[in-house]
């Protein structure tokens, strides 16, 4: 297969390249299944008299992608070693590890997942011989089943900053960080969720999604080199200073964290107050059905 495949272990102490030939390892289409898309259910509902259902809800299931792996070896020993080796590292005990796959472009995206089953591989004669090769289909469950593609970062401020996706740098007037930006996630398949970090001095921030018409403001003052952090993720949701001081009673009315739509958004930043030293920046990942 062209991709390059990777595992990083879940305490982030080991990496390996799967497709590193060189080292003994490689990724077969042949037990390689579940790459290209996620699974969809539907929650529907039956009405007495009436054809048919109606659906209610559409829902992105689990992801449980398999890969089928061949590992080579100079010997039984270390042929050993590299089993050894793989184990230790997809033992989902540490936790989530994450698969990466990046094509010939260089593009990558990286599914957080567990190996739940594959290793204990196969011992008859067609799929191991002893000292020289060893085939196995790695099983993988990723419980957020999208892909997340590289990380994107927006900035907006005062003065004219480092360049920034999708837009060249943003020099705005003074007194008053405002910016109108667009960001492409088209070729996405799901929202993606932004991290904000607002640097500094500056109040009375205000970011809004013209898009999809959500709005979210932070009454919090800033002093010089203040940071405030604002993690609209699924799971990691908080309103908190750079110390780590939770201000989500600083925001003003209900708390929409809200999300970038999979197509183009039209986003305004704001902060009062500002100076040359203040900046609103976003990260995000975009996030994909398949590799």
């Amino acid at each position: 297969m062209p991709e390059q495949f990777v595992w990083t272990s879940g305490d982030g102490a080991t990496t390996i390249d799967l497709t590193d030939e060189s080292a003994g390892y490689s990724v077969n289409a042949a037990g390689t299944a579940g790459l290209r898309s996620v699974g969809y259910e539907l929650t529907t509902t039956r009405y007495a008299g009436i054809d048919g259902e109606a659906v209610n809800a559409i829902h992105a299931t689990p992801n449980e992608p398999t890969l089928g792996l061949l590992v080579e070896a100079d010997g039984e020993a270390d042929l050993r070693a590299k089993i050894r080796g793989l184990v230790r590292a997809m033992r989902p005990k540490v936790g989530a590890g994450t698969l990466t796959v990046s094509n010939e472009t260089g593009d990558s995206r990286s599914l957080i997942c567990y190996c739940t089953d594959g290793l204990p591989g196969q011992e008859d004669t067609s799929s191991i011989l002893v000292g020289s090769w060893w085939r196995a289909a790695l099983k993988f469950y990723a419980p957020d089943p999208w892909w997340l593609g590289d990380q994107q970062t927006i900035s907006v401020g005062l003065g004219v900053g480092s360049n920034f996706f999708p837009m060249p740098p943003v020099s705005l007037a003074p007194s008053s960080v405002q910016g109108q930006f667009k960001v492409d996630l088209s070729d996405s398949d799901s929202p993606a969720f932004p991290v904000w970090t607002i640097i500094g001095p500056g109040s009375s921030l205000v970011l809004t999604n013209n898009t999809t018409g959500h709005s979210l403001t932070v009454n919090q003052s800033l002093t010089a080199g203040q940071s405030l952090v604002i993690d609209t993720r699924p799971g990691s949701q908080s309103v908190r200073l750079g110390d780590g001081t939770n201000v989500m009673t600083a925001v003003s009315g209900y708390p929409d964290l809200w999300s970038l739509a999979e197509t183009v958004n039209t986003v305004t930043a704001a902060l009062a107050g500002a100076t040359t030293a203040s900046r609103i920046t976003a990260t995000y990942q975009p996030r994909y059905a398949g590799i």
